[in-house]
């Protein structure tokens, strides 16, 4: 087992928090599960992907007693087969009127793409997740890769969509070159119907999830993981345990030495027009991390929003110049996104971890939620792969609101894959996570029994 380095924080005086499952409920044979809890009611729902005979179909259910129970599944495509394992979770945000609306994606193939392209799909319910709209193709008229995205509503009821646009048609381009994009696009009518596509970043890594989150000033604010080649740029490293590869560390035979490193940070950009999409704030660092790669790790950011309108993001770097080198960070923002605090290590590994997904969410007293997967062990995981019988871990991590980190270890063991999804509640100290274990979809109810202790002065974190 590959083990973590520790991680030393002091504090004078600290709340602690002890998490612990109290239940779990299965959705047999179901991927990708997510969560989210509907501000207006309280009722949580959970959406996953279901294949049966060769057809994946989307569901969502919801409990109205906390995870303790949940509805019959509903399918939210109306065309059967309509939908696809994504790569990332499946976004489903609410209106102020309780409208639930979902989004997903569609593979298929094509004669002109040798990995096939993808589709976005968008759908509502008016009657609280008990029947849904048809589906809309949000965005039309040329083939691509649309993936990793992420859906927003405004309290004037647009929608945003944002996702990755990528050509994968073109091929035996460098990996500076790629042609891929970050574009958004929004719908005034309530998901009837979109706007053509505006590109907030054209030097984006291609196949990381981006996040979206409406601020208490009403703009919206996008995160994702950039990539810098218009200067840093660097020779393959064929010692760079990140590049693709062999998990013993050997790379491909048809590896191209001659292609270059670009840097992999995760950036932030808001809107500056009270939210209507048409101009925008620099794109910011919120970390200076230098991480250099040629490829994608398939590790987007969480990012979330507090009641007095702290911005919070957390993240995966591969890079050893990092505060503890490769692992997760944790990071907030005072000034809307303009600068950033340093960055508190959260989960770090001096030899390798594999990075995947990471989810933020915020409950009713400020405190900072943040679960990802630890894919760790003596078979080292590369880029998000897993195997059935590959043993993981859901990681948790609580940051009060002094910044304090008062809880960081694993808190589910099992077949973990790499998608990890939270939604905190209404509710004191209780807080949603959904994962895949082995072939199954579950849903964890976890409180965290937040206290005060002023006895502590430091602590270690593998």
């Amino acid at each position: 087992m590959i083990l973590g380095n520790h991680s030393l924080f002091e504090y004078s005086e600290s709340r602690l928090a002890s998490p612990q499952v109290v239940t779990t409920y299965n959705f047999t044979q179901g991927h990708n599960p997510s969560v989210a809890v509907n501000p207006n009611t309280g009722e949580l729902f959970a959406v996953y992907t279901l294949t049966e005979n060769n057809s994946t179909n989307i569901y969502i259910t919801k409990s109205q007693d906390s995870g303790n129970s949940f509805s019959i599944p509903v399918r939210i495509n109306d065309k059967p087969g309509d939908a696809a394992d994504t790569w990332n979770t499946i976004p489903i945000c609410f209106g102020s009127n309780n409208e639930v609306y979902v989004a997903w994606m569609v593979s298929k193939e094509d004669p002109d793409f040798p990995y096939g392209i993808t589709e976005l799909r968008v759908s509502r319910s008016l009657d609280g997740g008990n029947t849904f709209s048809p589906a809309v193709n949000p965005v039309t008229g040329y083939k691509s890769e649309k993936a990793f995205f992420d859906l927003s509503v405004t309290g004037n009821q647009t929608l945003y969509l944002s996702f990755l646009d990528s050509l994968t048609n073109e091929s035996g381009t460098r990996i500076i070159d790629y042609p891929s994009s970050f574009k958004l696009v929004k719908s005034v009518d309530g998901g009837k119907s979109f706007a053509l596509p505006s590109t907030i970043d054209n030097q984006n890594c291609v196949c990381c999830q981006t996040v979206s989150a409406v601020g208490l000033d009403g703009e919206i604010y996008f995160s994702w993981r950039d990539s810098q080649y218009e200067q840093d740029i660097i020779p393959v490293d064929p010692n760079n345990p990140y590049n693709y590869g062999f998990s013993n560390g050997s790379l491909f035979d048809d590896f191209d030495y001659e292609d270059y490193e670009t840097i992999r940070d995760i950036v932030v950009r808001h809107t500056v027009d009270n939210g209507t999409g048409e101009e925008f704030s620099p794109i910011t660092k919120v970390s200076q991390d230098k991480w250099y790669i040629t490829g994608c790790p398939d590790a987007g950011p969480g990012m979330a929003f507090d009641s007095v309108g702290r911005l919070h993001v957390a993240w995966f770097t591969g890079s050893k110049t990092a505060p503890n080198g490769t692992g997760y960070y944790y990071a907030y923002s005072d000034d809307k996104g303009l600068t950033f605090s340093e960055s508190i290590p959260l989960l770090t590994d001096e030899e390798f971890i594999p990075p995947t997904q990471v989810s933020v969410g915020v409950d009713n007293r400020d405190n900072v939620w943040i679960t990802f997967s630890d894919q760790r062990s003596s078979d080292v995981v590369r880029y998000s792969e897993i195997r059935d019988d590959h043993q993981g871990k859901v990681h948790l991590s609580i940051v009060d609101n002094d910044h304090q980190v008062i809880f960081n270890s694993s808190i589910i063991d099992g077949q973990i894959h790499e998608l990890v999804d939270l939604a905190v509640s209404g509710n004191d100290d209780v807080a949603f996570i959904a994962y895949r274990d082995g072939n199954n979809a579950k849903i964890s109810v976890v409180t965290a029994n937040i206290a005060t202790n002023t006895t502590l002065t430091n602590d270690n974190f593998a």
